[in-house]
């Protein structure tokens, strides 16, 4: 009896370790030759900011590898054509990305302790901080323990220094991750200022220093003063450094790609643009490569499944809570927005920053769309359709709540009544909707106004419907439109205003003449909202 041959997958999606993958023989799209240049160039330290889950913890540990000497797990690759002395230098691996840092200050400086003291046990060193450390009266033991960490990490890499004559590299994965979730910012800000300033003042005992991380925090001395690592960020020789370009996926999963297109039942490039329109064009400077959000394409290719993956694994809840507390308009964002160029590049995350475009750019929801040369502007916009989605869901949940909560937003029943062309209870529902939403503001008309419209956006956007938001037609625009396979809804939102004014200009404006060709059954509403009550008062409908 012949034995079924067992086809084993090779996607490393909860690997993290360079040597791990590389070992078991999972699929490694080779980014060598960036290690390469990073390790060999004139800069000594970088720092790369790229969203959560985009591959920055496997270029960290490829560079740990490379900087270990070990050039067994190298070859075949890029690099092995270059490297000829394989060096391993000392190493000091600081890994912020695990670790309950809302729990409080002691998290982070017992993690750089624990790296410090591997570092030290690594090297065969032993700090003793009771002959290094003067005392200081009065002096809390948050500020002592810091002031400890900034003189044992300089200590360290001198005594290496001295000990193997070679300079030391370090490597920090995440490094914002404590901050972001932080419950004492300036006391963590300032364990960061007296622990990275080493970096400059201990220059002659490192070799290299690679720091990743979402966004660069404002007030700590790793982006402040001389000496700051160079931001390779917006740097089109680095674009493509984590991600999958269009060529990488091609050269070396085509047999991936086309397994998924036989189980769906459809062409090898209908699959390509399929997994394009889901999880590619993030770009990272005008003159860079288009990349694939990595996690997101082995997930899918590995499940066979399009699916919107970002949704569980990249979205910071903090972020959502900062949109949700500011005036942010979350329609501006469906037609793309313009950003300066240098104010991209020279932004500093800050608690009391209330522009959230950068913010949401350095997070992954925005990716640059166009540059506009003359006014060095960048058009910013969603990468992709999972993004775009997550964006919606996560803001929904921190509005609406989750769908399973009493209050939480009913994805399944708004659906279902739009595809029967249920109106009475799509408003119903709404007007249930509206009645658990604070207001960002009760006082303004115009703010009380803004929500509603982005409610009702976010509403159609997540449910998975053609939306238009206030599109233009030649005799004027309507506030929003949800197209289906069955029907098309025309809405006239008036705030303080009949519905039957909304319904009158409808027609008027004749909104539903380009959509009579359609043979789809149309339905034109007429809402009112009134600023007061904060809710629907009166609807009509008109079916044509």
């Amino acid at each position: 009896m012949e034995i079924e041959e067992i086809k084993l997958d090779r996607f490393p999606l909860s690997i993290q370790s360079f040597e791990d993958l590389r070992k078991r023989g999972c699929i490694y799209v080779d980014k060598t030759d960036y290690v390469y240049r990073l390790a060999n160039s004139g800069t000594k330290s970088f720092f790369l900011a790229r969203p959560r889950r985009f591959g920055k913890s496997l270029m960290c540990n490829t560079l740990r590898a490379y900087f270990e000497g070990k050039k067994e797990l190298f070859e075949g690759l890029k690099i092995s054509k270059w490297e000829k002395d394989w060096v391993k230098y000392p190493l000091l691996y600081l890994d912020f990305v695990n670790g309950n840092y809302a729990a409080g200050s002691l998290t982070l400086i017992d993690k750089i302790k624990t790296a410090l003291k591997e570092y030290e046990q690594c090297n065969g060193i032993v700090f003793d901080e009771n002959t290094a450390i003067t005392k200081i009266e009065d002096e809390d033991s948050i500020k002592r323990e810091s002031r400890i960490l900034s003189f044992r990490f300089e200590s360290d890499l001198k005594s290496v220094y001295e000990k193997t004559n070679l300079p030391t590299a370090i490597i920090v994965d995440e490094y914002d991750n404590p901050l972001i979730t932080s419950v004492d910012l300036d006391t963590d800000k300032a364990i960061y200022r007296g622990f990275f300033s080493v970096l400059k003042s201990a220059d002659k005992f490192i070799r290299f220093a690679f720091l990743t991380g979402v966004t660069k925090f404002a007030k700590t001395s790793v982006f402040s003063g001389n000496n700051q690592p160079v931001d390779i960020s917006l740097d089109p020789n680095f674009s493509a450094i984590c991600g999958i370009t269009h060529h990488e996926l091609t050269d070396n999963l085509t047999e991936e790609i086309q397994a998924f297109a036989d189980y769906s039942g459809i062409s090898f490039d209908e699959m390509l643009s399929l997994l394009k329109k889901w999880y590619d064009c993030y770009l990272f400077h005008e003159k860079g490569i288009k990349v694939f959000n990595p996690v997101s394409l082995f997930t899918a290719l590995k499940s066979k499944d399009l699916q919107n993956y970002w949704y569980g694994t990249g979205t910071p809840t903090v972020l959502m809570k900062r949109i949700k507390n500011s005036s942010f308009d979350i329609l501006t964002l469906k037609n793309d927005v313009e950003y300066s160029k240098d104010e991209l590049k020279d932004y500093k995350n800050d608690e009391l920053y209330t522009d959230l475009v950068p913010l949401l750019y350095y997070s992954g929801y925005l990716t640059i769309k166009e540059y506009i040369e003359e006014e060095r502007l960048y058009i910013l916009g969603f990468p992709n359709y999972e993004v775009e989605m997550s964006f919606f869901n996560s803001l929904a949940r921190e509005f609406y709540g989750a769908p399973d909560s009493p209050n939480g937003f009913k994805y399944s029943k708004f659906l279902s009544d739009f595809r029967a062309g249920n109106i009475e209870n799509v408003i119903e529902r709404l007007k249930a909707l509206f009645c658990t939403i604070p207001y960002a503001n009760d006082k303004s008309v115009k703010l009380v106004e803004r929500d509603f419209q982005n409610v009702i956006y976010l509403v159609f956007s997540i449910l998975g419907e053609y939306i238009i938001a206030e599109p233009h037609f030649s005799k004027g625009r309507a506030d929003a439109i949800l197209i289906n396979k069955t029907y098309v809804y025309l809405f006239e939102f008036k705030i303080d205003k009949d519905a039957q004014t909304a319904l009158n200009q409808i027609n008027e404006k004749n909104y539903a003449g380009k959509f009579k060709m359609d043979g789809k059954k149309l339905f034109k509403i007429g809402v009112s909202f009134s600023s007061t009550e904060k809710n629907i008062v009166d609807w009509k409908v008109a079916e044509d």
